[in-house]
């Protein structure tokens, strides 16, 4: 499939323009429906876009915002996405939207799943925009390379839109992810990639095996819908 990336001179110039695009996305829904929802990634790429998504004038109590995906750590750990997510996006206006965590007390990932389930599926429902991310394996979300559930985890057929997942691959190996099915309902969605070896990882993924590089479950299950930003 062809790829559509909007090139920027800049990090911050591409963080500013999505920040912008996200905004008007969740203020789109919230004129048209009242509310609006947002799946956010983590890692260090959105950070600068949650910095000037935080400052964007919105109507933040109507805003939901859910995780794509999260290692299986207690809030306040560095890793934790809902620790980055609380720290650079919820403040300022966007302190009033509210926060569905997916990391619980519970053991881990699959002892959680159903309570998950229940809390994510009515946003999923209505998801106004998505921020994924892709990492240098060519993956989005925690869909790994290499993971036998994968078909089914990133596939659009799975009607769970949360999963439990074991990578064995990364540093957290247990967490929670959005699943294929859960993406591809959004009605719009963002690719944030910066650097060069990432281009060439996502250039591959657009005419490579899904399995190989999981990003393109995205690219093929969101199409149009999906802007891809990318800087060097």
């Amino acid at each position: 499939m062809p790829l559509q990336i909007t090139e920027f001179k800049s990090q911050d110039a591409a963080s500013q323009q999505a920040a912008r695009v996200v905004a008007d996305a969740l203020r789109d829904d919230i004129v048209a429906t009242g509310r609006a929802v947002l799946m956010v990634s983590g890692g260090s790429t959105p950070v600068p876009m949650f910095e000037a998504l935080s400052a964007c004038e919105l109507d933040w109590q109507k805003v939901t915002v859910g995780l794509v995906d999260e290692r299986w750590v207690a809030p306040e750990h560095p890793d934790s996405n809902e620790r980055l997510v609380r720290t650079h996006l919820l403040k300022r206006g966007a302190g009033a939207a509210g926060l569905v965590p997916m990391k619980t007390s519970h053991a881990d990932p699959g002892q959680a799943q159903p309570d998950r389930q229940e809390a994510y599926a009515p946003h999923c429902e209505a998801l106004s925009m998505v921020v994924l991310g892709m990492g240098a394996d060519g993956h989005t979300a925690s869909w790994f390379p290499g993971d036998p559930e994968l078909p089914d985890l990133a596939g659009m057929l799975r009607e769970d839109c949360v999963a439990g997942v074991n990578a064995p691959s990364a540093v957290v190996p247990h967490r929670m992810t959005l699943t294929g099915s859960a993406v591809s309902k959004a009605k719009h969605a963002l690719l944030l990639v910066f650097g060069d070896e990432k281009r060439h990882v996502l250039k591959a993924a657009a005419s490579g095996d899904a399995l190989k590089y999981p990003v393109r479950f995205a690219l093929d299950g969101l199409g149009s819908r999906l802007s891809i930003y990318w800087a060097p």
